[in-house]
């Protein structure tokens, strides 16, 4: 029996799966089209802004926190044209906590490229938790919202824990206004309230393309950092939170930290499970926007593929088809041109019979031996390791990804020349030592890469390293 965390766990991925699949099935996003795993950049998202800002609690507010995704963009831009102060979380909270942007100090005349990730970087002072600013309006991003409040986010937490530093800080209360932008098909009439744990950010507004909805009756808003529910690997991960875990250490807080890795703090959803469906924990008539057409289309694809698998599998375990020659003059068997066909028949029976290029086949390569990776970012793509391989010299034969658990291995081949003796070690040191230090994407500076020997493995995905 699932215990609470995991019903809710559970609940959010249904709901996040059925919006995305919506959203991307009706056209309802903008470039990047992306949708899984994010905060859809839905279509409609300069119409929300405009809404939003045409609030007193917008016009009335000189402290603005915003969230960085895409489809907030014109909220950030919007309150840059009315000369506020923005605060946009650095993303996964890396190098610091918030980008600071005056618009008034901002050397640029062009505030649309401000807005963007790359100009908040660019312009945006990086401020800690020591910074003594008062936050007027939090404005989050979403997958799904309903009409009560309750907010799902992409499942990584990191608003939430961007919440629970600001609580901490003294820069919002539990009486500070959170408001989010959403498509109107992100609206979802009814969340059961066991979706929401006590480190969950409710919204007090919801905006859409076409309405306004003020929440009358206010949830609950977390009041600040709850440590028994984050990990040793996710402060580890995060100075910020290492510093305020020793400011609230010396203050004689407890901060005993969870021992149990898998994530609280976001349902860390995999991408493995794009474009599948998950188990339905409720009826589908319980969305009004989202129906059950999305899975029926998914059944389709995951039965045709399922076939090709299994008539591809037949095919390899049927005997080929030995060709034979047939002589017409049977009663000449004895004669010298017979022998010698039959001769020649022989000799081409005993040559090796190479295998049958088919379409998307590859030979199995030949490994001498195989490393291992471990202490991948989540956020890491197999498309990073070959840049950051690629950058060290190192061309490994196939490359078996599982970065989202954290590890993949790496498989070199073709090492041993013809002189080389059957009983002689392949010399792997130069390998491993040229890999040493090794950091991939936005790992931290001192979240290096552990490179180690292994033995090839099978039964795993092999990805080409040349098909990037």
């Amino acid at each position: 029996m699932l215990n609470q965390r995991d019903q809710s766990s559970n609940l959010k991925r249904y709901y996040r799966q059925q919006t995305w699949d919506y959203m991307m099935k009706n056209d309802l996003v903008n470039f990047p089209s992306r949708v899984y795993k994010r905060i859809p950049n839905f279509k409609g998202a300069e119409e929300a802004a405009k809404r939003l800002s045409e609030l007193d609690v917008f016009k009335n507010a000189k402290v603005i926190k915003i969230n960085p995704d895409k489809p907030q963009e014109p909220v950030r831009l919007l309150a840059l044209e009315a000369e506020k102060e923005i605060l946009v979380p650095i993303p996964r909270l890396k190098s610091g906590l918030f980008y600071h942007v005056v618009s008034s100090e901002v050397k640029s005349d062009d505030l649309k490229v401000v807005a963007t990730r790359d100009g908040l970087q660019e312009h945006g002072k990086p401020i800690g938790v020591d910074a003594k600013l008062k936050v007027d309006l939090v404005v989050l991003g979403a997958v799904c919202v309903s009409s009560e409040g309750y907010r799902i986010g992409k499942g990584e937490g990191f608003a939430d824990l961007e919440f629970a530093m600001m609580m901490r800080m003294g820069a919002i209360n539990d009486e500070t206004i959170v408001a989010t932008t959403i498509h109107d098909s992100q609206l979802i009439d009814n969340l059961e309230p066991e979706i929401s744990k006590k480190h969950d950010v409710p919204v007090d507004i919801i905006v859409t393309p076409t309405k306004t909805i003020i929440v009358n009756k206010k949830l609950r808003k977390p009041v600040g950092i709850f440590w028994d529910i984050l990990t040793p690997r996710r402060v580890k991960s995060v100075q910020i939170l290492q510093q305020l875990k020793l400011m609230d250490e010396k203050e004689g807080k407890d901060v005993t930290l969870r021992k149990d890795e898998s994530p609280r703090y976001g349902n860390n959803y995999s991408r493995s499970t794009r474009g599948k469906k998950n188990n339905n924990p409720k009826n589908d008539d319980s969305m009004t926007k989202v129906d059950n057409d999305g899975d029926d289309e998914i059944k389709n694809v995951v039965q045709e593929k399922g076939d090709v698998v299994k008539r591809r599998a037949a095919r390899r375990r049927q005997p080929r088809k030995q060709q034979q020659t047939q002589q017409k003059d049977t009663n000449d068997e004895n004669s010298p041109e017979t022998a010698e066909v039959n001769t020649k028949i022989i000799d081409k029976s005993k040559e090796k019979n190479p295998r049958r290029k088919t379409p998307g086949f590859r030979p199995k390569p030949q490994i001498d031996f195989s490393l291992k990776l471990s202490n991948i970012s989540s956020n890491v793509r197999v498309r990073d390791l070959k840049n950051a391989l690629a950058e060290r010299g190192v061309r490994p034969t196939d490359i078996a990804w599982r970065g989202q658990r954290g590890f993949c291995y790496i498989h070199f081949g073709k090492l041993r020349n013809k002189d080389s003796e059957p009983n002689q070690p392949v010399q792997v040191d130069s390998i491993v030592a040229n890999l040493q230090q090794l950091r991939i994407g936005e790992n931290n500076e001192d979240d290096f890469i552990i490179v180690e020997p292994a033995k090839p493995i099978t039964r795993i995905e092999i990805t080409d390293v040349t098909s990037v």
